[in-house]
Parts: C-alpha cells; sequence; structure tokens
C-alpha cells in the first residue's frame, strides 16, 4: 500500500494545521464550540467533502475526512465535524427521497445536525430501539426518548432512529419543533451535547430500513475518532518533550533523566501503534461489514487506550500545572475520555 499523501491531501493537511494553530488555537477550544469557526470550515469546503457530488459536494475520500479529524485533534478544536459533515452527510446522501437542501446547508455551514440514536438501556448498540414511530398526516410523529446526543446542544436538525413496521428507520426532526424537549449540557471536554425526548414529534422519514446505513456511518465515525485521538496524542507528545527539554531540577532539564526520556518514547510507540492500527481501518472501510466493524472497533479501542496512556502520562511529566484549566495537556486527556463514551 502507497501511504503517500497525493499533492491536493498534501494541500489539505496544512490548511488543517494553518487553522488550527491561528483561529482554532487552544483559547477557543476552551470556551467550547465557536460558530464563526464552523463557518470558516465551511468556506475552506471541508464541510463538503463527504457529500457526493451529484448533490453538490466534493465527493471525497474517508482518507481525506481522516486528515482534517487528526487536524482537528490538536487543536484540540470542539466542532460537531464529524457527526455533521461525515455520519449526517452520509447518511442523508443514502435517504429515500432526495435531501439536497439540507446538504447543502451542511456544506454551507448553515446547518448542523446530529445523529440520535443511543438510549437508556441501547448500550451502543444501534438496533436495540425502543422510540417509535407512527404516521401522521404528511409526515410521521415519534415519541420516545433519547441520551448523550453528541453536539445536539447546537443542532438544528436531529437524525433520530425510531421503529416503523418493526424495522429501524431514520427520521429527521427539526429542532424548534413542537413536542421537542432538549436538556442541553456540556460534556467533560466542551463539547455540546443534550438528552431528547419526543412526544408525538413532527418527523420526516428519511430511511426506511437504515440499520445497514447507520452501522456503516457509525464505523467511519469511530474510525474518524481514532485519527482525532492520534492528532491529540502527537501534539501531547510533542509538548511534553519540550517541556522536559526546558524544567529544570536538581540543576538539570529534566530531559536529562533517562526514567523520563524512557516514558517519552513508551508515548512516541503508543502514538505509532494506533497510527498502524488507524490505517488498517481506514483500508477497509469499504471491505464486508464484518471485516470493516473489526477494524473500526479495533481502531476504536486502541485509541481510547492509547490515548489515556499517552495524555496520562503528559499530564504526570508536566506535574501540577498539566492538572490546571489554563494548560493543554489535561483537555487531550479530557476529549480522549470524552471520545470514549461515543459511538
Amino acid at each position: 500500500m502507497d501511504f503517500r499523501l497525493s499533492d491536493e491531501q498534501a494541500m489539505l493537511k496544512e490548511s488543517v494545521e494553518r487553522f488550527v494553530s491561528g483561529e482554532a488555537g487552544f483559547d477557543h477550544a476552551r470556551r467550547g464550540f465557536a460558530p464563526a469557526q464552523w463557518r470558516t470550515m465551511a468556506e475552506l469546503g471541508w464541510l463538503m467533502l463527504l457529500i457526493p457530488e451529484e448533490h453538490g459536494g466534493l465527493g471525497g475520500s474517508a482518507i481525506d475526512a481522516a486528515l482534517i479529524a487528526e487536524g482537528l485533534g490538536r487543536g484540540p478544536v470542539i466542532s460537531p465535524y464529524i457527526s455533521t459533515a461525515v455520519i449526517a452527510a452520509r447518511l442523508l446522501a443514502q435517504a429515500d427521497a432526495p435531501r439536497a437542501d439540507l446538504l447543502a446547508a451542511i456544506g454551507a455551514g448553515e446547518a448542523i445536525v446530529a445523529l440520535a440514536s443511543e438510549e437508556n438501556a441501547s448500550h451502543y448498540d444501534l438496533a436495540a430501539v425502543t422510540a417509535k414511530a407512527k404516521p401522521a398526516g404528511d409526515g410521521f410523529a415519534l415519541r420516545g426518548e433519547k441520551i448523550a446526543v453528541q453536539d445536539g446542544a447546537i443542532a438544528s436538525h436531529f437524525l433520530v432512529t425510531a421503529l416503523l413496521n418493526g424495522k429501524v428507520a431514520l427520521f429527521l426532526v427539526e429542532a424548534d419543533a413542537p413536542q421537542v424537549g432538549i436538556r442541553r449540557y456540556r460534556m467533560i471536554d466542551h463539547s455540546p451535547a443534550c438528552d431528547l425526548a419526543l412526544n408525538d414529534s413532527p418527523a420526516a422519514l428519511v430511511i426506511a430500513d437504515a440499520e445497514a446505513a447507520l452501522q456503516r456511518a457509525v464505523d467511519e465515525a469511530r474510525v474518524l475518532l481514532a485519527a482525532e485521538t492520534l492528532g491529540g496524542m502527537e501534539t501531547a507528545v510533542s509538548i511534553t518533550a519540550d517541556y522536559l527539554k526546558t524544567r529544570k531540577q536538581f540543576g538539570r532539564t529534566l530531559s536529562s533523566f533517562q526514567t523520563l526520556t524512557h516514558r517519552i518514547a513508551d508515548m512516541y510507540v503508543r502514538c505509532e501503534q494506533l497510527r498502524s492500527v488507524l490505517l488498517r481501518a481506514l483500508s477497509l472501510l469499504d471491505a464486508e461489514p464484518a471485516a470493516r466493524a473489526a477494524a473500526a472497533s479495533a481502531a476504536m479501542i486502541t485509541a481510547i487506550d492509547a490515548g489515556e496512556f499517552v495524555c496520562g502520562q503528559a499530564i504526570q511529566l508536566h506535574g501540577g500545572i498539566g492538572m490546571t484549566e489554563e494548560y493543554i495537556v489535561g483537555h487531550f486527556y479530557k476529549r480522549v475520555r470524552a471520545i470514549g463514551r461515543l459511538y
């Protein structure tokens, strides 16, 4: 396999790096989602990257999206990129009826669409759905509850899973529709989430038999979350190595203590392990479902395990400053913890 980036991919990677080092720096990340940054991402064309060309998008690949996710992880940048520009864009492009207007709104940064699939007893099983849909007028009415909806607190629309004729179907619900209850809150990493209460809420059918499409979209999201984790891990290693070169104790820089440099080496190895698993998962996204799901799960599990190790070591090697809200390394750890509870 050729791991080299194309010229277009190299330019995309550089564009993300400039964005993250500029207006989307750490001070912005501490304040959570920034609408101005979202508009900039739209202007750069990132939000239409995975929208098919026949729907007005760029028809990019998962590798392109992984470059963006990895770059955003280096911020860390809090944005609904994966929930809206990846999951929602993929699902809306497969709708039973065309959704060109909403796909265009996503690409322009005018709509934020969140997937509401998790329930109190579902435990990440996309087929474990108790919410129900019934015909109502020209559309449908949904009844049920969804929890921990990633980016739901800032969403303009929700893609909601519900049972229809005994199958898991996907419906579109507007955030300001009647009989929609939204309890908004922030996750540990400052990302916006919500719980959703549907009480005969009006909805439009997107996909009548949606389980396979949902599994494919969520597997891709898992792989991209692993890419985001890798970006944060590598930045944490770099910041920590630089800190050891400048911080002195007992008249010597910390980098002169062999035990500490060995810990940096262990952190680096865990980053490389995750990159290998990530590349394998990206190569299998178009494989048959069982192989794809296994590779995506391996990437997610490796990211959680390696991310907690690397970012936890970064905090320890910094000492007390690593625990503070004002310093960046602790925020990488918080983001890894939040990612470990997604999808």
